[in-house]
């Protein structure tokens, strides 16, 4: 291989190398909007309950609601709600799919944007369901077992279940029931109605006309904020009511969520867009949070903040307490946001906030950019951060303004101390799915089992007692007590009972055999042997051989010509002719079932060869000698 080839193959390798350790995370985020009842989210193999609003949701969530609970997440203007008793499974959430599996229960999902259509798949055990154009629909899986029911309430429904794929269109449902699947008109019930009370909310929102439909999280601004406008950041949101003292990201928590890393889930009903997208900055002496101008789909961040603090660092607590601190401050258009995670260079391009007009507006306040104050740090004590994965922040975290100025800044926040070691991934509990499919192959694992053991006990009781086998071993207590002949080549004793080195065919005895064939074929062309004459005395011998058994067993005179020496006219010949006439003699006597093995079973006595086949025995062996004659005088011939 030449050195160019080498160093290309090398090369491709760094590049596969690096790709894989540069994979950008998805920049394209749920979230849980509502809970009511008892909702549980499996995230990173851990389960989580109680207040799940603003949670992130991402590939590889489970989202379970109890009997009489509903909720409710979002991906962009994709609302999906959940009814009571079903699990739903997130398969597949990043910029280019969301895949959804409903394993059961009741789902009704509502896609507004056109764009999502050729996104969007959702998957039940029996069906599946993608959409032609924005529209609605309701999902009912293992309702009834092994059954999926779709009802289309707006747009159409493209149905793929049981081989066949059908076009639902508005006012229509689909049963895919096993491998039938069927059509009528859809249903409404209260779950419906609490979906189209939750729909009302989305139509005419004002927060659309600053922030596209992509943005996560937007349809809850409008009943919480007001939108103003400010000369210096453009179209700008605030909250109308929130404590004195508060700053953005001092009312929630942290958890951490892989691959992210820290992550901040607000406890604001609103807190999930301003959190994750866009800065925030102080106009007239109140927080504001301005979106900016998003070019293409608007990347999630898990927190736009800065972080501060260490160990040089000592803060002042509520409680009386000080000591070394980390903190951290919401980020400002004028700040430039470095994840903590392992992100590509255009990916990060794409988290920079970005005015609504191309003015240069920051150089007309370079002066704020430097004189170190940072606004609305809160901090904790460094110790906090390394308990568990989840943190609570609450107001009494805020740090004095003494302590803010020249504050030091750190470049990533704490690492968690379990994320160094890989936790094993758990399994999501067992789903009325999972409940379902395993009975179902108990069940056929148990008929199997049922089979196969069935099959065993023949086998060990011997062939099944039907037919001429049910015959052949009800005679079996007649040949104890009188024995008839048994011939060697029809025995069919266990292995147990029987030696298995008496009765193992080897290529020896497929070559005398051979060779016995081909010379009785001889012996028939030059006219020596007469087989069909010879063949009534040969049978005249089983009645004379009852009456006087021998003791000597069977199989062992049988096996004893096969270990004779195989050179020779005479013995060849004295095999050859055995072997003819048990051939002629087998398709007369039918199969016999063979007695126990503590009985000894009687033998015939060995047959006299008849007196026709002296002269002939003379004739063979004197040809017999003449040819090897030949054959000494032709080597004689060959050596001279």
């Amino acid at each position: 291989m030449s050195r160019k080839i080498v160093q290309f193959l090398m090369l491709a390798a760094l590049v596969a190398v690096t790709s894989v350790a540069m994979a950008d995370p998805p920049a394209r985020v749920g979230r849980v909007t509502v809970t009511e009842g008892k909702v549980t989210m499996l995230v990173n193999g851990e389960e989580e309950s109680g207040n799940l609003m603003n949670w992130p949701v991402t590939s590889e969530n489970h989202l379970t609601t109890a009997p009489g609970a509903r909720a409710e997440f979002r991906v962009g203007s994709t609302a999906i709600r959940l009814d009571g008793d079903t699990d739903l499974e997130v398969q597949e959430l990043d910029d280019e799919r969301l895949v959804l599996r409903l394993n059961y229960g009741t789902a009704a999902v509502r896609v507004r944007d056109p764009a999502m259509l050729n996104e969007f798949e959702f998957l039940t055990p029996q069906a599946r369901v993608t959409l032609t154009e924005p529209g609605s629909f309701r999902v009912d899986t293992e309702r009834a077992p092994d059954t999926t029911v779709v009802n289309v309430f707006a747009g159409n429904a493209r149905v793929e279940g049981a081989g066949t794929m059908l076009t639902a269109r508005s006012g229509k449902r689909v049963e895919v029931r096993g491998d039938d699947i069927f059509t009528a008109l859809a249903r409404r019930d209260d779950f419906d109605n609490w979906v189209s009370n939750r729909d009302r909310r989305d139509d005419g929102l004002v927060a659309s006309r600053y922030v596209p439909a992509d943005m996560t999280g937007y349809e809850d601004l409008d009943n919480y904020g007001n939108w103003v406008e400010d000369r210096e950041y453009g179209t700008v949101w605030f909250p109308r009511a929130v404590p004195i003292g508060w700053a953005p990201y001092r009312d929630g928590r942290w958890v951490w969520i892989s691959p992210w890393g820290w992550t901040w889930v607000d406890n604001s009903p609103w807190g999930y867009a301003p959190f994750h997208y866009g800065r925030w900055v102080v106009v007239s002496g109140r927080w504001c949070w301005t979106p900016g101008r998003v070019v293409g789909r608007p990347v999630w961040s898990p927190a736009l903040v800065g972080w501060v603090g260490g160990s040089n660092w000592s803060v002042s607590f509520g409680s009386g307490r000080s000591g070394p601190a980390v903190g951290w401050y919401p980020l400002s258009p004028r700040d430039r946001y470095v994840p903590a995670y392992r992100v590509s260079s255009d990916f990060e391009r794409r988290l920079v906030w970005n005015h609504r007009s191309n003015e240069r507006w920051h150089e007309r306040y370079r002066d704020r950019d430097h004189d170190g104050r940072r606004d609305g740090v809160t901090a904790l004590p460094s110790d906090q951060w390394g308990r568990g994965r989840h943190i609570s922040v609450t107001s009494g975290a805020r740090v004095t303004p003494q302590d803010v100025r020249n504050v030091p800044i750190m470049t990533a926040p704490p690492v968690l101390a379990s994320s160094l070691q890989r936790t094993q991934r758990q399994e999501p509990p067992p789903s009325r799915e999972d409940r379902f499919n395993r009975d179902r192959d108990d069940r056929f694992n148990r008929d199997r089992e049922d089979r196969f053991n069935r099959q065993d006990r023949r086998v060990e009781r011997g062939p099944d007692l039907r037919g001429p086998e049910r015959q052949e071993q009800q005679r079996q207590p007649l040949l104890q007590t009188q024995p008839q002949v048994q011939q060697p080549q029809q025995l069919t004793t266990p292995p147990q009972q029987q030696p298995r080195q008496n009765w193992t065919r080897t290529d020896n005895d497929d070559r005398d055999n051979w060779r016995g064939r081909n010379m009785r074929e001889e012996q028939r062309r030059a006219g020596i042997i007469t087989a069909p004459q010879q063949q009534p005395q040969l049978q005249a011998a089983p009645p004379q051989v009852q009456s006087q058994p021998q003791p000597q067993p069977q199989p062992q005179r049988m096996e004893q010509p096969r270990h004779e020496p195989r050179f020779g006219g005479g013995e060849r010949e004295d095999r050859g002719r055995r072997e003819a006439a048990q051939m002629q003699m087998a398709p007369s006597r039918p199969a016999q079932m063979s007695p126990p093995p503590q009985q000894a079973q009687p033998q015939p006595q060995p047959q006299p060869q008849p007196q026709q086949a002296q002269p002939q025995q003379q004739r063979h062996d004197a040809r017999d000698r003449a040819r090897e004659r030949q054959e000494r005088q032709d080597n004689e011939g060959n050596r001279r």
